[in-house]
């Protein structure tokens, strides 16, 4: 699985559209959204063929990244929690709840690092 993890994300992520696209028909949506929302999951399914066609043709994936930084790995989970603080200025201050844990894992991230074994 750890070969083809893409095509399962990019496959998966087709098929949560399509069960959106099946909720949006039960509930009586037009016929030029279901068709505009079915291009859309016909079209990430594909992308998701081609994934798994070029990674079956490329090299090995590499199952174990190098961070440059220690702290390096609190940079994404930051960002997507100062985001999140944005967002609740404008969605409302629940999004705090989210907010709050992710930049604490942030914290932390940055603290201890994120290499499994320190030399």
């Amino acid at each position: 699985m750890k070969r083809h993890l893409p095509f399962a994300v990019v496959g998966g992520w087709g098929l949560l559209n399509g069960v959106l696209l099946a909720v949006l028909g039960v509930y009586g949506e037009s016929s030029l959204v279901l068709w505009l929302w079915g291009g859309v999951v016909v079209l990430l399914e594909l992308a998701a063929v081609l994934v798994l066609v070029s990674s079956r043709s490329g090299p090995d994936q590499h199952v174990r990244y190098r961070v440059p930084d220690r702290g390096a790995g609190a940079v994404p989970a930051a960002a997507f929690g100062c985001a999140l603080v944005a967002l609740a200025f404008v969605y409302g201050l629940w999004l705090l709840a989210l907010a709050v844990p992710l930049l604490g894992a942030a914290i932390a991230l940055a603290v201890h690092g994120t290499s499994a074994a320190e030399r």
